[in-house]
């Protein structure tokens, strides 16, 4: 169910989050030619911005159906992926090197295989 009321449809935290989706977009997209140092993926960091972007759309449409505890449980969503994406990219820079060229614990998450 939508809400109607204007005000509320109108508040700016709807372009807000839809200026925040398109940076996170621009952002992925500007990384996207990066290989992540250390994992057999092409870039980690790409994929988690795109799933921010996804992640504040999802938010901006609970919130127009009115759905507050919905966007608060999306926030938290937002927040992980932050927390989890700044982790692994300091997880990797300390632990790539030419002796340890694949770091098997951030390969096997991303890859799903650990």
């Amino acid at each position: 169910m939508k809400v109607t009321d204007k005000s509320y449809q109108d508040h700016r935290v709807f372009s807000e989050l839809e200026r925040y989706a398109d940076f996170y977009e621009s952002l992925g997209t500007s990384v996207f030619s990066f290989c992540s140092m250390g994992t057999e993926a092409h870039n980690i960091d790409a994929y988690v911005y795109s799933s921010i972007k996804g992640t504040l759309e999802s938010v901006s449409i609970v919130l127009t159906n009115g759905r507050i505890n919905d966007a608060y449980a999306l926030l938290r969503k937002y927040y992980d992926s932050a927390i989890i994406n700044v982790y692994s990219i300091l997880y990797l820079e300390d632990n790539h090197s030419i002796e340890n060229f694949i770091v098997e614990k951030i390969n096997n998450w991303h890859l799903r295989k650990g």
